[in-house]
């Protein structure tokens, strides 16, 4: 473990066996501090959370620099900040764990081999790889509409909802692939990793009626959700 704590694994190992809110230290310095939530019992313990919905409180339509700095309380609804995502993941050594709790009290997850996230300068470009296992589903890598396509300037690609190598988009800035702004979209509302909007998506209103597609085609609207997770942890 580094003399500091990087993020939950490195508490972890340091005997701090609860789950619950810490100070980590992404940047490996003592000013870099952040509050994050610690799943200390989930597959092996170590857990740190990047996200959590817990009540639906908290709006989500939030503009770039939100996101980019973070926002909520760790313990209940929050983001942890997109600066640290990318120095949690620069050195592409962390999974990916997605859950989301259903009304009827089940819990359904996805976990993914390989998650990172680039710098702001690179618009928070997300990097993905499976393999993905798990009761969700995946929603991320491979759900495509085959046979149909769409270009643009510098990019000729079948039409799909994969989201590795997808720029991260919010209302203020349109970095997805679509002829509009899916995160500005009067249904979305929300910053996300849109590529011709989407079939997977946590960040959106806390509105069944406007909760389309959470994560489909096994969560496909918003009326069963009563919480969702995602977590990374360093192999």
């Amino acid at each position: 473990m580094s003399a500091i704590p990087l993020d939950c694994k490195d508490l972890y190992e340091d005997s701090k066996t609860s789950s619950g809110v810490y100070n980590i230290y992404p940047d490996c310095t003592i000013t870099s501090s952040v509050q994050a939530f610690c799943d200390m019992t989930t597959m092996g313990g170590g857990w740190t959370a990047i996200q959590k919905r817990v009540t639906g409180s908290l709006s989500f339509d939030r503009y770039w620099t939100e996101y980019k700095n973070g926002f909520g309380l760790p313990e209940q609804d929050f983001w942890v900040g997109n600066d640290f995502i990318h120095l949690l993941t620069k050195e592409n050594n962390s999974s990916l764990y997605v859950s989301i709790t259903l009304l009827n009290g089940t819990t359904l997850y996805e976990m993914y081999d390989r998650f990172s996230v680039s710098d702001e300068a690179g618009k928070y470009q997300l990097f993905l790889a499976g393999p993905a296992t798990g009761t969700l589903g995946d929603s991320m890598l491979s759900y495509n509409l085959s046979g149909m396509f769409f270009s643009t300037p510098d990019r000729d690609s079948m039409l799909s909802y994969n989201l590795s190598g997808i720029f991260f988009s919010t209302p203020d800035r349109d970095n997805d692939w679509s002829p509009g702004n899916c995160a500005a979209h009067s249904n979305i509302r929300g910053g996300w990793w849109f590529n011709w909007c989407h079939w997977a998506f946590l960040n959106v209103q806390w509105s069944p009626e406007y909760w389309e597609s959470p994560w489909y085609p096994t969560v496909q609207n918003g009326t069963s959700v009563n919480g969702t997770t995602m977590m990374i942890k360093r192999y």
